[in-house]
């Protein structure tokens, strides 16, 4: 009874986790604003809890990224709500954040 609990517990944490959608895993992040200098701002995303698991926040964030057609977010804070600006950058700019 206890093993079935618990597996019903984990599924409903996996369910509601934040998935990437098709594109975002190549979003580069960075808290580098020096890092983004050159890069255009496409606009301020934000992703607001409760999280099921610590990379719900950023991937929230970067799934919007990709939706404005950006390729890096420099987030701007973790705390509560997780914020950062979205940037198209250049590739060769891109490829330089870690």
């Amino acid at each position: 009874m206890r093993l079935r609990a618990l597996s019903a517990s984990l599924l409903m944490v996996v369910a509601c986790t934040t998935a990437l959608i098709p594109g975002a895993e190549k979003i580069k992040v960075t808290r580098d604003q020096s890092l983004v200098s050159d890069c255009k701002s496409l606009g301020f995303v934000e992703a607001k809890p409760p999280f099921s698991t610590p990379n719900d926040a950023r991937n929230e964030m970067k799934n919007k990224t990709a939706i404005l057609g950006g390729n890096v977010l420099f987030v701007t804070n973790y705390a509560l709500k997780a914020t950062g600006v979205a940037y198209s950058c250049e590739p060769e700019v891109a490829a330089k954040i870690p």
